[in-house]
């Protein structure tokens, strides 16, 4: 780990052995880091995938190509909203057509999602099968999931826009066209190679894919903390993951406010890192997520709900519905409620009366109806949907499809 003038810092992106040599760049420069990682790995042949927005409205993807040149074979510019299959196999067909040896996105957590399965598919596939068919045919469709892939040989760097984390998992997932279902990829090695945190890159972002996907980090640290399986060291590391995300979305919008680009980076910054450790419950402790993430993923693939935007609507209702279940759960999000108050200096009386007030602070969808999710049958599908998701819901909590209902029905508005 070095830290530079410019508080550049690279760390490991999780401490695990098998993360050795997966590294992350907090404060990074995005072309001077990509240049140095290419020149260290020996790299001759990159294919970009970028955001259409970023690069209309922006000169990161531009200034990237000049500087890159020739060492740019492909590229592709959009992916779907949460990683439609045909994206993720246009992008394995470009990186074998053009003998890639390095594969590199920026973009949100679709794009970090497609790149990442894009590549398992390209050493798992056949390059005469790169279709739906094929790729739905590898998912366990009880689970939702496909884990015992090979891992994947091309290089990966991701410069990630949004605060959804994905980048962080060696588990992606993607959405099938025939099923409208998300489903889900990986395998022990399918982490990105280099994970670079540019502030100012991030800072072009639209301001309701930041602070929804900065909603989406603070779920992660909520539906950790509330977990029954969430212990001592891991509530704790999520305390502090939890108090630089709130402080950083705050600053964040405070600066937008104020117009002071220096608090809006800052803010993105704190932001980045949380998100980041935001992610440990899962990633270091097996802690899984709860409903309001499994019933997201489908309000995501099936309504073409916005990924962020799902917890900004389903977080406030699951922990509404689960706070009446049984004891356990109201001591835990009372003292979850002490800790935000603590954190924002707020005096809310309840965690969900918390959540739903600081995503109204941000100027964010509180409810189904919202986003046009109002017609019986689509609710009724998301929650079929629901029941095999592989995030699933904790025990007793919310794991009937009359009780996804009863959530849902909360959220309506």
């Amino acid at each position: 780990m070095y830290t530079s003038h410019s508080g550049k810092r690279t760390i490991q992106q999780l401490p695990i052995p098998s993360r050795k040599g997966h590294n992350a760049i907090l404060k990074a420069n995005y072309i001077e880091d990509i240049i140095h990682a290419i020149g260290e790995w020996s790299c001759e042949r990159l294919v970009l995938v970028y955001s259409k927005a970023l690069d209309a409205n922006t000169d990161v993807v531009s200034e990237l190509k000049k500087k890159l040149g020739h060492f740019i074979v492909g590229n592709k510019a959009g992916v779907g909203a949460h990683s439609p299959y045909q994206d993720v196999l246009e992008i394995t067909s470009l990186l074998n057509e053009r003998g890639a040896d390095c594969l590199l996105s920026i973009g949100s957590s679709s794009y970090s999602d497609a790149c990442k399965i894009a590549r398992l598919m390209q050493t798992n596939l056949a390059p005469q099968k790169l279709t739906p068919e094929a790729m739905e045919a590898l998912v366990n469709q009880e689970k939702g999931t496909v884990d015992d892939l090979k891992n994947p040989t091309t290089r990966l760097i991701l410069v990630p826009t949004s605060l959804s984390a994905s980048e962080w998992n060696n588990t992606s997932s993607a959405t099938s066209p025939t099923t409208k279902k998300k489903q889900h990829f990986s395998s022990p090695n399918a982490a990105p190679d280099l994970i670079l945190l540019d502030p100012e890159v991030a800072s072009t972002s639209p301001r309701k894919l930041w602070l929804a996907s900065g909603i989406r980090a603070v779920d992660h640290c909520v539906e950790t903390m509330v977990n029954d399986q969430c212990n001592f060291d891991a509530f704790h590391h999520m305390e502090d993951a939890l108090a630089v995300l709130l402080k950083g979305l705050k600053d964040y919008r405070e600066g937008e406010s104020n117009r002071d680009h220096e608090e809006l980076v800052d803010g993105i910054s704190q932001c980045q890192l949380g998100s980041r450790n935001a992610m440990m419950g899962l990633l270091l402790w097996s802690i899984p997520m709860g409903p309001s993430h499994a019933i997201g993923r489908q309000l995501g693939s099936i309504c073409g709900v916005m990924h962020g935007v799902t917890s900004c609507i389903m977080l406030a209702p699951v922990l509404r519905y689960t706070y009446e279940r049984n004891d356990k759960q109201k001591e835990v999000q009372n003292k979850l409620l002490q800790i935000w108050n603590k954190i924002l200096k707020t005096d809310e009386k309840s965690l969900a009366d918390a959540v739903e007030n600081f995503v109204e602070m941000l100027n964010l969808p509180r409810t189904l109806r919202e986003v046009e999710v109002t017609k019986d049958e689509v609710i009724e599908k998301v929650a079929e949907s629901t029941l095999t998701e592989m995030l699933g819901a904790q025990d007793g909590l919310a794991g009937s499809k009359d009780q996804i209902l009863k959530i849902l029905n909360m959220a309506r508005g």
